[in-house]
């Protein structure tokens, strides 16, 4: 079950080949396919910030519709706190948002999509470039 990260999300909205493709392979699949609540937010922040606010968070909605939001929950907060220091005391920090995306995975042991090239470097996390 793949976690599609905010670069993915934004791809696809924006009708880039390589990130519909790669929907369309997961579909035929059949698993489900989730996102978190921060690419949510980051989603919902985009939308208030477009030329269209009103259009576009009718497509974030839309699009948050079809998937399922894992939960921020106790475990991925406690997941988050090592990683992120562990992050920041190997000098390799992601930014906090990309951290707890990560925890969240890490708790799932799902892999994350995403073009975003540091999600690499943190330990253990099932990354799916495209």
């Amino acid at each position: 079950m793949p976690i599609l990260d905010t670069s993915f999300l934004v791809d696809l909205l924006r009708g880039r080949g390589e990130a519909q493709e790669l929907l369309a392979e997961l579909e035929e699949k059949s698993a489900p396919i989730f996102t978190t609540p921060i690419t949510a937010l980051e989603l919902y922040r985009g939308a208030h910030l477009s030329k269209d606010p009103e259009k576009n968070l009718g497509v974030v909605e839309k699009v948050l519709a079809s998937l399922l939001v894992l939960p921020l929950n106790e475990e991925a907060c406690m997941v988050f706190g090592a990683l992120s220091a562990r992050l920041r005391s190997d000098g390799k920090k992601i930014g906090e948002f990309d951290e707890v995306i990560a925890a969240i995975a890490l708790c799932c042991d799902q892999e994350i999509v995403t073009k975003d090239e540091h999600f690499l470097k943190v330990p253990n996390l099932k990354v799916l470039k495209y």
